[in-house]
């Protein structure tokens, strides 16, 4: 697998609201998409994505501390590899809108992820 760059940085935070504008107001960061449930996606810097997760959400758990995850052109190789290398991947592979993700476990017991992010114009089909 080759590894392309970092496209996402997952946040779980059990306060939503100030983190989301301490995020927006005090970086700058730009707000992409919102649910008010508790999910957020902002934008770092060209395809790269901050998603905050608040109390209750299905990525709550997934992502404290913070989770990276590196974006590779192929989640399903990327897998296979993983396997084969001998790592402890987390659940299935996810899809969502165009994008697709694997958590797996590292060495330090930390959780990191590869992604695939959709093409440019991603968030107007959201």
């Amino acid at each position: 697998m080759q590894v392309k760059g970092i496209s996402w940085v997952g946040v779980g935070t059990d306060a939503f609201q100030p983190t989301l504008d301490f995020f927006t107001t005090v970086l700058g960061l730009e707000t992409k998409i919102v649910d008010p449930r508790g999910v957020a996606m902002l934008t770092v810097g060209d395809g790269q994505i901050l998603e905050l997760f608040g109390p209750g959400t299905g990525g709550r758990a997934l992502t404290s501390p913070p989770v990276i995850a590196f974006e590779v052109d192929d989640v399903c190789a990327a897998h296979a590899e993983l396997i084969a290398k001998g790592v402890e991947v987390i659940g299935d592979i996810g899809t969502w809108n165009g994008f697709e993700w694997l958590y797996f476990r590292g060495p330090d017991d930390h959780i990191y992820a590869v992604k695939k992010t959709p093409p440019p114009g991603w968030e107007e089909t959201a």
